[in-house]
């Protein structure tokens, strides 16, 4: 019943649909390129490359999503196992966290820091005396 299912159903028959008139139009305009590319036009070497490449996608999505399984819903639903991130690693050893330290900063630097801090606390009006909108505790350099 799965396999019925699988190549029968309605999103089935709409997926074949699909490739039937994807694949074969992507090819169709490769060969339309081809022949304007021997008539001279050198960009279309690169359109007559690209098609048969799409053809080539819009079949590698059809096998997926022909034999992608539809999530279980309700009483027959598995359990979920986690699907770990190859970017993360469970084996890593915590480390410290990082201790800012002010006396390491430029000029520019704490001014920056300053402006950002004012950003996060909320804004204030800005007017022609106060183009940024900073608070007034901080001046325009951001010493407070």
């Amino acid at each position: 019943m799965v396999v019925r299912g699988m190549w029968f159903s309605r999103r089935a028959f709409l997926l074949h649909f699909l490739l039937v008139t994807v694949a074969p139009a992507c090819l169709f305009a490769g060969w339309w390129q081809v022949h304007r590319a021997l008539n001279g036009n050198l960009l279309s070497y690169f359109y007559s490359v690209e098609w048969p490449i799409f053809s080539l996608l819009a079949v590698v999505a059809w096998w997926q999503l022909v034999h992608d399984q539809p999530v279980p819903t309700g009483a027959e639903q598995a359990p979920v196992r986690e699907r770990r991130s190859f970017l993360h690693r469970d084996d890593e050893v915590p480390s410290p966290p990082l201790v800012w330290d002010k006396s390491l900063e430029t000029p520019e630097l704490a001014a920056y820091n300053a402006y950002l801090q004012s950003l996060a606390a909320g804004r204030a009006r800005k007017s022609w005396g106060n183009p940024r909108g900073l608070p007034a505790a901080v001046d325009v350099e951001g010493a407070k």
